[in-house]
Formats: structure tokens, sequence, C-alpha cells
């Protein structure tokens, strides 16, 4: 690359260094830069030695000579210089598209709540930043009572935000590699057991989320997956509920919204399900319900979801958070051991291993991407298999007394 040249130039009893500097076509731009410095008798002096230290500063690479980049350069250039919590904004901004509705309402709540403000007081490059960085702001989470599976997802979402910026050379590695990936407490599946699960359905004569926590107990179905069951999924021909549907909450232009959707957790989880004779007659009486409540409201009865299964009185689908919120006041109204609501997923599951179902089977019930994850999930529950794995043991190994 040629050497950058310049000149002095006085305008308006200024000085002004012009350096020539040429773009990847070869076409020469000049480039004013004031020096601070009136054009007066002796002053020129001075004006060429600010003159060569900026020429020097250009030839020696300290300044970058964006007009002779690329585009392409340029952007990464500007990635690079940007503060941590600027960039995983505009990631995100970026990254959303590739990901669930409710995976881009988890990160933008994460980046906004923690990040953004511990990143903005550090203030660091993403170029700059490294695994001692890192370290420091997952202490900072679990200092701040954040548990350790939490900590580790804040670890996951820069994992693929620093990822990203590699993919396209903005740095040369991803930090996160150099750091300590926080560790977790397995969680342990909280749960009801047969008899808990006939008291709680004796608890839900009359309660508005009747048939919510009815469908959940009996299918074990995921809270979204619950909500999104549709009366066209009700085969009674074939005898099959279909889940091939969801209902999430959702951020849009800082407003929370209740969004339908066609896309499942896993392809594992567009299942079809056997229809219970007791759930029959259940969703018979709250489609019974539902119609005499379109009769007596009228036109203040909500006709937008009747084709959903789960809606209020006033014919609202059911938000998501209501439930959480409405289960927890319900099992304290009757005096019910506390427990989640996902718990009740947990609980199905439960019942069917304690009654002899293998991993397999409850896998495909659940729609589980994998057996891994099942196993994995109630493995320390499957005690009648390992009874079974005791008695092998022990007959091949017999020792007459």
């Amino acid at each position: 690359m040629k050497p950058i040249t310049g000149r002095l130039t006085e305008k308006a009893g200024k000085w002004y260094a012009v350096i020539n500097l040429y773009t990847t076509e070869g076409k020469r731009k000049e480039k004013w830069i004031g020096l601070d410095l009136e054009a007066k008798k002796g002053s020129k002096t001075e004006a060429n030695r600010r003159l060569n230290e900026i020429l020097a500063e250009y030839n020696s690479g300290k300044v970058y000579l964006m007009e002779n980049l690329s585009k392409a350069e340029q952007q990464k250039r500007r990635v690079a210089e940007l503060p941590l919590h600027e960039y995983l904004v505009e990631w995100l901004d970026e990254y959303k598209h590739s990901i669930a509705p409710t995976t881009y309402s988890t990160y933008q709540g994460m980046i906004e709540a923690r990040m953004i403000p511990y990143f903005e007081e550090l203030n660091i490059s993403i170029k700059d930043v490294t695994g001692d960085e890192l370290n420091a702001y997952y202490n900072y989470l679990m200092d701040q009572g954040l548990s350790g599976c939490t900590a580790q997802k804040h670890h996951n979402l820069l994992h693929l935000a620093f990822k990203h910026a590699m993919k396209k050379r903005i740095i040369p590695y991803n930090p996160c590699d150099q750091a300590n990936r926080p560790k977790a407490v397995k969680y342990v599946a909280n749960y009801y057991n047969e008899a808990k699960l006939k008291d709680l359905l004796m608890a839900l004569k009359d309660d508005p989320l009747r048939i919510v926590v009815m469908l959940t107990i009996y299918y074990g179905v995921r809270r979204s997956e619950v909500l999104g069951i549709k009366w066209s999924a009700i085969d009674e021909e074939e005898e099959l509920i279909h889940l091939r549907h969801k209902v999430i909450e959702d951020k849009s232009n800082g407003k929370t919204v209740i969004r339908g959707m066609d896309i499942m957790k896993s392809k594992s989880s567009m299942r079809s399900l056997p229809l219970m004779t007791f759930i029959r007659e259940e969703l018979r009486k709250e489609r019974e319900r539902q119609e005499e409540m379109k009769r007596v409201l009228r036109g203040s009865y909500n006709r937008q979801y009747e084709e959903y299964v789960c809606v209020d009185a006033m014919g609202n689908l059911f938000k998501p958070n209501y439930v959480t919120n409405h289960f927890a006041v319900l099992l304290r109204q009757h005096g019910l051991d506390k427990i989640r609501f996902h718990d009740l997923r947990h609980s199905c599951a439960t019942l069917m291993l304690s009654n002899g179902e293998d991993m397999k089977k409850i896998q495909a019930w659940l729609g589980h991407s994998t057996i891994v994850i099942t196993a994995d999930t109630y493995a320390h529950l499957d005690a009648q298999s390992k009874r079974g794995s005791a008695s092998v043991i022990e007959n091949a190994l017999a020792i007459t007394a």
C-alpha cells in the first residue's frame, strides 16, 4: 500500500491538514482535519508538526482507513468496536427470525434485565471481551440470587451471540470458550401421586380452569399445547386428540399479546393421543357450557376464539400467565401441596411410570424429541425397573445360606 500523504492549507484563519486517501477503486479522496490552530505568523511550524503526527498515525495503521475499505470490511470493523451491550441488541434483532417468538422474548428479557445494565457500566467492546469479563458476569448473576441453571442460559445466549460474530470474522475466537460455564444443580421434577391427583380433580368443580387442568392431568401436555387445542382437533370418529397447535404469550411493541401458532416445540410434539371416554364426556359438557354462554351473553360473548376448547365464560382465550397464577390460587384455596402447573405434566408421566409403562411409551406420550430427555428427567423415579434389575442380579448370584 502506498504511503498516505497530505498537505497544509489555510481556511478562514485556521490551519487544516488535507489527507490524500484512496478508495478500493483507486479514486483519490481528500479528508480535511482541523488542527485547532490559528493561521498566524510563526504557527506554520507547529501546523507541520501536527500534520506529520496525523500522517504517521495513518501510515502506522493506528487509524483505520475506513475510506479505503470495502463496505463489508467497514461493517466488520464497526461492529468490532461496538460495546457489548449494544452489540447484543443488534445481534438479537438480526437473529430473531431464526428462533421461535417465545425464545426471542426470553432472550430479549435476559438482555434488557441483566446484560445491558451490567455491560453498559463495564463499557467494553466485543473485540476486547475475554473469559475473565464473562466469569465476573456469571458471579454477578449468582450474587443476585439467580440459579446456576439460569446463569447457564445467559452463558448459552452469549455463546450464540459471539458465535455469530466469529462466523462473520468480526472476532477471532469465542470468549465463552475461555469462561467457566456456570454449574447448575440438576432439577428434580415435583409431582402429585395418584391420590393427590384425585384430590385435585375433586377440587376442580366449578373452577374456571377445570377443562384446562383436567386435560393437562390426563394427557401430560405442556401449557402452550393445552391452550392450543381446538375443537377441530377432537376427532370423535377416530377417537383421537390431535396436538398440532399451541398458544403463547409474546411481546409486540412493548405489549404482551396472545398468539396461536402451528409451529410446535419439536417434530415429536406434533402427536395424536387417544380420546379417553371420560375426557370425551367432559369435552361434551364444556361444549354445551360454551353454547349456553353464547346464548346468554349474545353480542357480549367473544366469538374470536370459539374454535378453541380452553376459553373463559366470556369466550376469551385463557392467557398462559393467568393459567399459572390461577392454578397456584386454586391449590391454596383447597389446601393442596404447592406444585407448578408444569408439574402436572411430570405427574402424568410419573403415574404412567409407576403403573408399569416403559420410557419409550412415555416419551411418545409426552412428545419428547429423544428418549434421553425422558430418561434423564424421570430416571430417579424409575424404581420399578431398578427392582427388576435387583432381582436379576440376586437370582443370578443366588447362594444358599
